[in-house]
């Protein structure tokens, strides 16, 4: 006795026209997936962009804060040199010209070599 198969040519796996519907459902499915997969990453990555974003804001601040910190310290410190000096001169005014009249000397022999 021989077997009788129910499956027509059509249906046959070798087929083209049986297999182009369940390739193209196939390549839908994967194609949707790996679009979903890449959407996922574009937000993640969006998300710990504008996380670094507010981190870099925040340290340009709080490196603006601490650069004007040190500029006004540094005024104050010339100021408080300055008066120091002027002080000094006041006290001693022979002596501040001596120092001058020596420091003058020291910088033109260092120059001329």
């Amino acid at each position: 006795m021989r077997a009788t198969t129910t499956s027509s040519a059509t249906d046959s796996p070798m087929n083209p026209a049986s297999t182009a519907g369940k390739s193209t459902e196939g390549d839908a499915s994967t194609t949707a997936k790996m679009a979903s997969a890449a959407h996922s990453a574009v937000d993640i990555a969006a998300a710990n962009l504008e996380q670094a974003e507010k981190a870099l804001r925040e340290a340009r601040a709080a490196a603006g804060e601490k650069v004007q910190d040190g500029a006004q310290q540094a005024k104050a410190y010339s100021e408080d040199a300055v008066s120091s000096v002027k002080t000094y001169i006041d006290l001693y005014p022979l002596r501040s010209v001596g120092i001058a009249v020596a420091a003058g000397f020291l910088l033109s022999s260092l120059l001329r070599k």
